[in-house]
């Protein structure tokens, strides 16, 4: 039941997010490049092996979507002080923004999608969703 309830929930989350998300997407870079930005964003230094492993994709698809954000000039790289075979990403100042911009989107669509519960609710569904993505994978 509560995995059929967690589809509903993003599948639902994703529908009421397009729209808003497309609106923002200045640099095109599409839902892929969107959660690309959000965990360099969160990560910042990542590598791209990094970043397959945590979003669950293809090394492959995860560069090819680096090489798009690289070419848009969203995302920066460096060596890696310890390996300098190792290519460490980062967001420039461009990719920022549109983080930012993508941001204020996903708050939207949650107001949107939460709009039912009271305050508390919010919160002890805030924290239900902490406790879980807490936990060791």
């Amino acid at each position: 039941m509560v995995a059929l309830q967690l589809d509903r929930l993003m599948r639902r989350f994703h529908s009421d997010l397009h729209p808003r998300a497309e609106t923002v997407d200045i640099e095109r870079v599409g839902p892929i490049g969107g959660m690309l930005l959000f965990v360099i964003s969160e990560q910042s230094p990542i590598t791209a092996g990094e970043i397959a492993k945590h979003l669950g994709r293809d090394k492959s698809q995860v560069s090819r979507g680096i090489g798009l954000l690289m070419r848009k000039g969203l995302v920066d790289r460096a060596a890696d002080s310890d390996d300098a075979r190792r290519v460490q990403l980062c967001l420039s100042e461009a990719g920022a923004l549109q983080v930012a911009a993508f941001h204020g989107a996903l708050v939207e669509t949650t107001k949107s999608l939460l709009g039912g519960l009271t305050a508390d609710e919010q919160t002890t569904f805030s924290d239900l969703i902490g406790k879980v993505l807490e936990v060791d994978r």
